[in-house]
C-alpha cells in the first residue's frame, strides 16, 4: 500500500463516523469526493489488510456518497384537476 493509499484509508476511518469529511477532501488530496470515494472502493477490495469491519463500514459509506441524490419528491399541483 502506497503512502497516498495509506493516508486516504486514515482519513477515511477518521472521518466515516461523521458523514465523510467531503469538506476535507480537496484541500487534503486535491480531487474532489467523487474521486476520492471510487478510489478508496478500488482501495478496500485491492488490498486484503484491510479488517474486514472497516472495510465493509468504509464500502457502505462509499456506496452512499456515490448513489446519486434523489431529487426532491414534492408533490406538484400543476396537474391538480379543476371542476368545469
Amino acid at each position: 500500500m502506497t503512502n497516498e493509499e495509506l493516508a486516504m484509508l486514515d482519513f477515511a476511518v477518521k472521518w466515516a463516523p461523521f458523514g465523510g469529511g467531503d469538506e476535507h477532501i480537496l484541500p487534503e488530496f486535491g480531487v474532489y469526493p467523487a474521486v476520492f470515494y471510487r478510489r478508496l472502493q478500488r482501495l478496500l477490495t485491492g488490498h486484503s489488510t484491510v479488517n474486514d469491519s472497516v472495510r465493509r463500514r468504509l464500502d457502505e459509506l462509499c456506496t452512499v456518497k456515490l448513489t446519486p441524490a434523489r431529487p426532491d419528491r414534492r408533490r406538484s399541483y400543476s396537474r391538480v384537476r379543476t371542476m368545469h
